[in-house]
């Protein structure tokens, strides 16, 4: 007998992976603590905060392309928020699904497509949902039934892309020995947003050049 493995080893270790995967969606080094100096957690978090404003940038020049819609709609922008935050919500609980199931050896690289279809399936289903109750309190809010609609399009749009990204970012990690929960949040959260605004946005400006939105 060379050694034994207590329970509280296995305790340790399981927390030392849990906290990793922890740290790491959240772009954070797992060496930080609550006690790490100021310096120290500057510079690990500001490449990653560095990082998102870039991906943010690119959501702000997606709304830039719609001044024209938003200035004449301008009910539109008050719903921004709602777009990003649901789709944002979405995409990260698939994310925290794949992160798991990779990290728990339950699904390999070749058996992805399965994960993938059920996830787009709860994306629909979700979208519809939940963009039906957007939908439906933008239009009783604002008495405009085109708004919901718009709404409910721009859901179901946002809702796939979530199941798409989720799905798909951490397992392109993993293909690439990246761990997946590496920086996944940051870019599937910029993922639901440009495809977010540029569903709302760009189905209200059909909508509104075609004299149906007003």
């Amino acid at each position: 007998m060379l050694g034994i493995i207590t329970v509280d080893d296995v305790i340790d270790v399981i927390e030392e992976e849990a906290t990793e995967d922890i740290y790491r969606l959240a772009g954070l080094d797992e060496e930080e603590s609550v006690f790490s100096s100021p310096q120290n957690s500057i510079a690990r978090r500001t490449p990653w905060l560095a990082f998102n404003l870039i991906i943010v940038m690119i959501s702000v020049s997606v709304i830039s392309l719609f001044e024209d819609t938003l200035a004449a709609l301008i009910v539109l922008a008050m719903f921004l928020p709602v777009v990003a935050n649901l789709g944002g919500n979405a995409g990260t609980q698939t994310l925290a699904v794949m992160v798991r199931s990779l990290a728990l050896g339950e699904i390999g690289i070749k058996e992805y497509k399965r994960a993938l279809k059920k996830e787009i399936v709860v994306g629909v289903i979700n979208g519809i949902i939940i963009g039906f109750l957007v939908g439906a309190i933008a239009t009783l809010w604002k008495g405009n039934i085109m708004i919901g609609f718009v709404l409910l399009l721009a859901m179901l749009a946002n809702q796939v892309t979530a199941a798409l990204a989720g799905t798909l970012v951490p397992v392109l990690f993993k293909w690439r020995r990246i761990d997946p929960a590496l920086a996944s949040s940051v870019l599937i959260t910029g993922a639901t947003d440009i495809m977010g605004f540029l569903a709302f946005l760009g189905i209200a400006t059909l909508f509104w050049q075609a004299g149906l939105l007003a």
